[in-house]
């Protein structure tokens, strides 16, 4: 299968040039730009003798105005720090969207409740995330699809102030439905629909070893509850060792070597307590698997594919007798 790397980034036009000291001097001063109208922002709305809720509003809807549109100015310029830049800037107007989102709800006065209320916010922020990241296909705006989509489903499965379908503080389905969204987050990422295709395989992998550990939410977690989350964990991870192995993608495989780490580690810190015979067994057990994986290497060495090398010119044809 063709490694990730080869792949476009979503970038027409785009090339991969180093950056000049201009390019590099306008990206900073659009930054701090940025950051110094923000916080005088803040400064003029927390001086304000109680704005009311119309009135922060409308502040966040200009604010957020301004970095779409700034993002949108900048769109036709295909140099990388620049089309950088315009990724920060519409990731920074989606988190202003949320916020548009909720005042006027706020304002509104949209009286829903629990699950409804929930849904239609997540829903509508979902959408603006949505839109940004066929805008520009990039890792921000696909980071903010990837936690924008997860939020909906978060709130449609377990939605605050109401018991799950598993009890008043279960989150199996949310484990479930956690695993299910990265899987296939990863998939959409190795057939190249996700754009970029290497930051989806990421974000799916860690849905994928991350979704157990919400069964240890909602109070103090059992042993047996302990060792489920340690077991899955693990099965994900090999998985995930496997899938990244097929595509050539090191960042997925480095994530699950993580996750084997972990969970192994916490699955033998289980089953030895403070007993010193069965952490006597646990070294011997590991020197003998780390020994036999160093033999296996030495016995079995994986074949090295030579480096290809470009064809030798042709000699030209001797003149006809």
């Amino acid at each position: 299968m063709e490694p990730i790397a080869s792949r476009s980034q979503g970038i027409p036009g785009s090339t991969e040039r180093p950056a000049s000291v201009r390019s590099i001097v306008v990206e900073v001063a659009a930054y701090a730009g940025v950051a110094m109208g923000l916080v005088g922002t803040f400064v003029l709305v927390a001086t304000t003798a109680q704005p009311s809720d119309a009135t922060l509003l409308l502040v966040t809807i200009a604010v957020t105005a301004v970095l779409f549109a700034a993002g949108i100015a900048i769109s036709k310029d295909a140099a990388s720090t620049n089309q950088r830049l315009r990724s920060v800037l519409w990731f920074a107007a989606l988190f202003g969207w949320a916020a548009v989102v909720e005042g006027i709800l706020v304002v509104a006065e949209v009286d829903l409740d629990g699950r409804s209320r929930q849904l239609l916010s997540t829903v509508l922020i979902a959408a603006g995330a949505v839109g940004l990241w066929i805008g520009l296909r990039r890792s921000l705006q696909l980071l903010g699809m990837f936690v924008s989509l997860f939020a909906v489903l978060s709130a449609a499965v377990v939605p605050v102030g109401e018991p799950g379908p598993f009890g008043e503080s279960d989150f199996v389905l949310l484990s479930l439905v956690s695993w299910l969204f990265g899987a296939a987050w990863m998939a959409l990422g190795a057939r190249g629909v996700a754009q970029p295709a290497r930051t989806s395989l990421v974000l799916g992998t860690i849905a994928v070893l991350f979704s157990p550990v919400f069964l240890t939410v909602g109070g103090q977690a059992s042993e047996s509850t302990l060792t489920v989350v340690e077991v899955w964990v693990l099965a994900g991870s090999v998985a995930c060792l496997v899938v990244g192995a097929w595509l050539e993608e090191r960042a997925v495989q480095g994530l699950a070597i993580v996750g084997v780490l972990v969970a192994v580690a916490a699955l033998t810190g289980d089953l030895l307590g403070s007993s010193q015979g069965p952490a006597i067994a646990a070294v011997v057990i590991g020197i003998g698997l780390l020994g036999g994986a160093v033999l296996a290497i030495r016995a079995f060495p994986s074949p090295i594919e030579p480096e290809s090398s470009p064809p030798a010119p042709s000699l030209p044809q001797p003149p006809p007798p």
